[in-house]
């Protein structure tokens, strides 16, 4: 047979490469005979690994796939390549790739990077939500369907996600944003309670100097705790199906696993960068094992965080002395993962199967009611998922998307500490990280009021209330 062209790249420097001819009769023997040429062509000793798209490790003796026509060989360090296949035909994956936008920017990269997850192999359906926003390697604000599990599309924060808690049906007098705000004290310390006894409540027993100095904490990033009130009730029998009233003082929290999430990723990255789990794989229930963990703690993170929240602005007992109670005493309302992956049944070219939901920045729409939060200095939405969920893979944007990246934002003029502490709707935002609090102005996000709009447009949702932000925890520095 004749031989095949194959692109070589320098992993760590993607401007050096060189063509090969592979000879088929060769296909187990490529890594040899890739390494030997490319530690001649690029006149190093030192390279050892061979990547194939994607970031899977072609071993020694491994057979050369017949599709592939690039690789990556490097000296041992994480793959740097391309998320995906790029070079595969048009045989080696027959994905569907559905973009839900209309009024709502999406930045070009973003969509790039969901276009080369939609070439992965086993993935079958990428959706592109309307708070699509470019990640490192991959989207946020995107649900993939696939036949295995890939780790790295959920990311490093397993388990995130929003919650909504009702503080007070009838506050006994009028919102004063700055006292609730002066109120919010100690939330970036350990708790004080029993950690071990907090999370048995959550079926989770593994306690560690991790869970004791984490738990019950915001974090950092995009993550906060905001109290709102009531702007407007959109349909009134879904709100009072949720038990959620006009004059309520209610509190969202949005944050994940916080370290455990990046460790449970950084164990499945060791040797490759983005590692494919198929379902006949003996490790796949290993990790669907962890995933479920770190997902279960995150909501006992959340829960944790609104009970702190609670008694700082409704003191009890614990005032008094009394040790802090170990179970959520609040009246939950929501909650949604919007960083993990799930089974659902999806009808993809007229063919019917169970497949992997991954969502990274995506909320449930099998779930009922979710939140959709907009910047710190706009409303937020409760959204009721409507339609069979087939298009949009049973998933609803998980928020308004950031518009700007991060390092943009520091390159304007000065921005007055006072104007990005203080909204437009007489809300106070608590930052007390300067970078973060320019990073995560208003500005920065899109319009959640076109993402919404652009999924009721599509038939995937309906909004069921409009919430006030009134106070915004990021972080204290408590001196």
């Amino acid at each position: 047979m004749p031989s095949r062209v194959v692109t070589v790249t320098l992993n760590y420097n993607h401007n050096k490469r060189f063509a090969l001819l592979l000879p088929h009769s060769t296909t187990t023997e490529a890594v040899t005979v890739i390494l030997r040429e490319a530690r001649n062509k690029f006149r190093t000793k030192a390279l050892s690994s061979v990547f194939l798209p994607g970031g899977v490790f072609l071993a020694e003796g491994e057979s050369f796939p017949e599709l592939v026509s690039q690789v990556w060989v490097g000296k041992g360090e994480p793959y740097c390549g391309p998320p995906g296949i790029v070079h595969a035909s048009a045989s080696a994956f027959d994905s569907e790739l559905h973009l839900i936008s209309g009024k709502s920017f999406l930045d070009d990269k973003a969509i790039e990077q969901l276009k080369n997850v939609g070439r992965l192999p086993g993935v079958v359906l990428a959706v592109g939500l309307p708070d699509l926003h470019p990640g490192s390697r991959f989207p946020i604000g995107c649900a993939i369907a696939a036949e295995g599990i890939y780790p790295a599309l959920i990311g490093s924060d397993v388990g995130c996600g929003i919650a909504l808690y009702e503080l007070s049906a009838r506050p006994k007098s009028a919102l004063n944003p700055a006292k609730l705000a002066s109120a919010l004290r100690g939330l970036d310390d350990p708790w004080s309670g029993s950690v071990s006894a907090w999370l048995s409540n959550y079926g989770i027993t593994r306690v560690s100097e991790f869970d004791v100095g984490s738990l019950g904490t915001v974090g950092a990033g995009n993550h906060f705790a905001e109290l709102c009130s009531v702007e407007r009730i959109v349909d009134e029998a879904a709100a009072a199906q949720l038990g959620v009233l006009a004059g309520g003082l209610y509190l969202l929290v949005h944050t994940g696993s916080r370290g455990l999430g990046s460790s449970i990723l950084s164990a499945e990255t060791t040797n490759q960068s983005n590692p494919y789990i198929p379902l006949d794989s003996p490790h796949f229930q290993e990790y669907l094992t962890e995933h479920d963990y770190a997902v279960r703690w995150a909501v006992a993170n959340r829960d944790l965080v609104a009970h702190r929240i609670q008694q700082c602005i409704m003191p009890s007992s614990e005032d008094m002395g009394d040790p802090p109670e170990a179970k959520l005493e609040l009246k939950k309302i929501i909650d949604v993962t919007h960083n993990s992956v799930s089974k659902h049944a999806l009808s993809v070219r007229d063919i019917t199967r169970e497949l992997w939901v991954h969502r990274k920045g995506a909320a449930p729409a099998d779930q009922g009611v979710a939140p959709c939060p907009g910047s710190r200095g706009s409303f937020s939405w409760l959204l009721q998922p409507t339609g069979d969920g087939q298009y949009n893979a049973h998933s609803l944007a998980h928020g308004a998307g950031r518009r700007y990246g991060r390092a943009v934002l520091h390159t304007g003029g000065k921005i007055s500490k006072t104007n990005l502490t203080q909204t437009d709707l007489g809300s106070v935002v608590i930052c007390e990280d300067p970078d973060l609090l320019i990073e995560e102005q208003p500005d920065a996000y899109k319009d959640v009021a076109c993402v919404v709009e652009d999924m009721e447009d599509k038939g995937i949702c309906r909004g069921v209330v409009i919430l006030r932000p009134v106070v915004t925890y990021k972080v204290r520095k408590e001196r």
